[in-house]
């Protein structure tokens, strides 16, 4: 080590010359000052260091385990990391590797009378060396990772950038290890002068609930709950917003328009952009190729959430929007589940309009301004019960309206993260959606969703948690990307014949919304340990877009994947939480082939479709 910290008593420091600082300075004046600064160092015996420039004892086991967990830390996840992930991860790891290394040291010390680590140098000159070599063989699969999603390479230099920083977290961590430490050691010694000596043996839980309670009751009041009022007031300050490119729409077929009876400045600040954007009836036809007689306009409704309005009262504006739109003469209506804010994906919506000529109406709206995870906190049921009220009052409507099943149109139901989720749990199970609906599209569900998880825990026998087989795929068919919909896991034909209604739920393989949850940090999970599951189907749509030879590691893996849903949009599409241009063939799986669905898939038309999306998307 080429640190050599040494602390000394305040009372011995000296001036220039020789004149000790002490003498030169009222004695009476500084006496609390000098006791302060005395117990500060005894605090800190984290960065005390002796004059034989070793470190003490019990620092030497905890050094060891915190450069092995290093080599965990490093190892490829779901997503390629940039700096800043990589040194959280460092940091957190390299703590636990220190505690646990220490915790190993200290009860092999009580068992067998040990002393301090023997060869400290040179098994930390053995690891060192282990560590460069692991740098640089992640470094390797980092931008293997990162050339399966199309992305440029990390390199070693970020890497290693992000393991110093990470490093000098972890030095910060250790510090706060030890004033909490010295904290305990003051609670007990002030417990055991206190304490009748047939009760001292409770100095220890005392000392360590009381640190544990200042800890919890810091966090709670001082950090979690400003946090959540901040972001509760930016995400209220953010839904008042009009993102740029945005404008009033002056098509009657939308709801905030002039004819509209939803105000253009109720909707939110993501109803604006969903109001604003998407393809317009001269856009379909050039996109597609139909002629003008064959394009409607399409319909968008989406009514927001404001102060008062309670979700019947959103219900009935929207079905007097229904009707005001002339939405249940159009042969497609999607109902979408919104994520927190009220954002729906462009992608999805567009592919919709582009596929049916127009002839549809995509009905969504606004449960929560908040980010889906806070919004989610909050209240969990929010997104479940809008998606229900929202579904079973166009069905009610439908039925009314439209007693002749000819004249019916079809109703299909979708939606993305926190909406897939709403949308997935409106009826308990799953597979009842098909009850409510023509067809049903969920993209990136997040694992938290406990019906989700429960129709796949009853997947049929022998099928992967990630790419589950339910009834041989006769309704329900689960795709990584487009080469499942025709294909299972195994690249064969599915068993039965897919029937209607059907439903299809996109799960990409490097999405850790799709894949994290809390069980990770202790269990590992089914599709971590099935082989070929992160592969694809058919041979000729293979994509791999994870690391091959991922691993699970007791609460490294957790962590690692918690780190990814940071990143989890700073992907191309078609990976991570970013679903794009596959869209259009899962619409077009859906739709079918029938009257109003004019346009028929192509490469050409997709290509086109994609295009547009990417160049005329609200940037919000």
């Amino acid at each position: 080590m080429a640190l050599n910290f040494s602390v000394v008593p305040f009372s011995a420091l000296r001036l220039p010359g020789g004149r000790r600082l002490w003498a030169s300075i009222s004695r009476s004046s500084l006496r609390g000052a000098v006791a302060a600064l005395d117990a500060t160092a005894e605090l800190l015996p984290a960065v005390r260091m002796v004059r034989r420039r070793h470190l003490p004892g019990n620092m030497s086991a905890g050094l060891l385990g915190a450069e092995m967990a290093t080599w965990w830390a490093i190892s490829p996840s779901l997503l390629p990391r940039p700096w800043w992930v990589t040194a959280a991860d460092t940091a957190v790891c390299q703590a636990l590797g220190h505690a646990t290394a220490t915790a190993v040291h200290q009860l092999l010390r009580r068992a067998v009378a040990t002393g301090p680590v023997p060869g400290f140098a040179l098994a930390h000159g053995l690891l060192a060396g282990i560590t460069v070599v692991c740098i640089a063989v992640n470094a390797r699969r980092q931008n293997q990772q990162a050339a399966l999603m199309g992305m440029h390479n990390r390199g070693a230099v970020e890497m290693a950038g992000g393991i110093a920083a990470g490093t000098l977290g972890y030095g910060a961590l250790l510090l706060l290890g030890e004033l909490s430490q010295a904290g305990t050691d003051r609670i007990r010694d002030l417990c055991m002068r206190l304490l009748p000596p047939w009760v001292r043996w409770l100095s220890w839980p005392i000392a360590i609930g009381m640190i544990t309670g200042c800890v919890l009751i810091l966090g709670d009041r001082v950090v979690l709950r400003r946090m959540l009022g901040n972001a509760a007031r930016n995400a209220a300050r953010l839904n008042q917003m009009v993102f740029p490119g945005t404008t009033q729409p002056r098509e009657p077929e939308r709801s905030g328009s002039p004819w509209s009876l939803e105000r253009w400045g109720a909707v939110g600040a993501q109803g604006r952009a969903v109001l604003s954007g998407g393809p317009r009836r001269a856009d379909i036809a050039r996109v597609t190729g139909l002629s003008d007689a064959r394009v409607h306009e399409p319909i968008r409704i989406f009514v927001g959430k404001v102060p008062g309005r309670s979700l019947e009262e959103q219900i009935r504006l929207i079905i007097a929007e229904v009707h005001r739109t002339g939405a249940l003469r159009r042969d497609t209506i999607v109902i979408t589940t919104s994520t927190g804010t009220g954002w729906i994906t462009d992608w999805s919506t567009a592919a919709v309009e582009f596929l049916t000529g127009g002839n549809c109406a995509t009905i969504s709206l606004q449960y929560s301004y908040l980010p889906s995870a806070l919004s989610w906190y909050r209240d969990n049921d929010a997104p479940i019960s809008a998606a229900r009220e929202l579904i079973d009052a166009l069905n009610t409507e439908i039925a009314r309206r439209c007693a002749d099943d000819t004249a019916r149109p079809r109703l299909y139901l979708s939606g993305e993260s926190l909406g897939a989720y709403g949308t997935a749990g409106a009826y308990g199970e799953v597979g009842e959606l098909l009850n409510h609906g023509d067809g049903v599209l969920l993209s990136g569900t997040p694992r938290f969703s406990s019906e989700m998880r429960a129709l796949v825990r009853g997947r049929d026998t022998g099928s992967p948690e990630r790419l589950p087989l339910i009834d041989g795929g006769r309704r329900i068919r689960f795709v990584a990307h487009p080469g499942h919909l025709d294909c299972d896991y195994r690249g064969r034909p599915y068993e039965k014949h897919w029937q209607r209604p059907r439903m299809i739920i996109a799960a990409h393989a490097s999405d850790p919304v799709v894949w994290w949850d809390t069980e990770l940090f202790y269990r590992c999970p089914d599709w971590l340990r099935e082989p070929g599951s992160r592969g694809v189907a058919a041979p000729d749509a293979q994509r791999l877009d994870v690391f091959p030879r991922l691993r699970w590691i007791p609460f490294v893996t957790g962590w690692q994947i918690a780190l990814d849903l940071l990143v989890s949009v700073d992907v191309p599409g078609g990976h991570g939480h970013n679903y794009h241009g596959e869209f259009f063939d899962y619409w077009a799986a859906l739709l079918g082939r029938r009257e109003g669905v004019p346009a028929v898939l192509t490469p050409g038309l997709r290509t086109r479709g994609e295009q547009w999306i990417r160049e005329n998307s609200v940037k919000r």
